[in-house]
């Protein structure tokens, strides 16, 4: 595939160590990273307050790193089907990769997501960027998972720690001229009371400041 990809960011709003967005730049000509507010999306585990700020000061970090590589990021609301479907017919891509979550309402959502792309003649790609192992890959030997958490640690130790960080990019392609996006200010995610004052001294986000940490 040489076309237009779309790589759908959740919580991996980074550069580096992001197989979903490496496998997108190796896969098409053309990028389109984007990032959904879906409403309601995660229902029972909303975000709280700091939660929020530190998403919007994510995705402004995540946004800056993306254009100084000569792309940027898409902001998009809605259900993440949708939005999908929508995008990938704006931009005529073909594949669209993301990296996978393993909260069970986001498990039942993405399953409907992919099956739904793929429906419509898209390749949809997804990747573990967030686990040393899959939860399925350490399991006993009749394959029931671990419940103590010695034996699961000395069965990991046997596969072995095998997952080096891949690499961040060095440049990445524009998008597409004309592409809508909407404004970080109009998810709304800062607090109109600023009780955050006092968090920009103490702690830098995005991902700079993370491997600093």
């Amino acid at each position: 595939m040489r076309e237009s990809c779309i790589v759908w960011l959740r919580r991996d709003l980074r550069l580096g160590d992001n197989p979903a967005l490496l496998a997108a730049v190796e896969a098409g000509k053309r990028l389109i990273p984007v990032y959904i507010q879906e409403p309601g999306s995660n229902s029972p585990w909303a975000d709280g307050s700091a939660s929020r700020w530190w998403l919007h000061h994510s995705l402004a970090a995540l946004d800056a790193a993306l254009r100084r590589l000569g792309s940027g990021l898409v902001i998009r609301r809605g259900p993440a089907i949708e939005v999908l479907q929508a995008l990938a017919s704006e931009t005529g891509a073909g594949g669209i990769f993301w990296n996978r979550l393993y909260e069970p309402a986001a498990i039942e959502r993405d399953t409907r997501v992919k099956q739904a792309l793929r429906e419509q003649g898209l390749r949809v790609d997804t990747y573990n960027g967030s686990l040393l192992y899959e939860p399925w890959e350490i399991r006993k030997s009749g394959g029931e998972p671990y419940r103590v958490f010695t034996p699961f640690w000395k069965a990991l130790l046997q596969q072995g720690l095998r997952r080096p960080p891949e690499p961040s990019p060095v440049a990445l392609p524009p998008l597409p001229a004309g592409l809508e996006t909407e404004s970080l200010a109009s998810l709304n995610l800062l607090p109109r009371i600023p009780w955050d004052v006092g968090f920009h001294s103490r702690w830098t986000v995005g991902e700079q400041g993370a491997l600093r940490q």
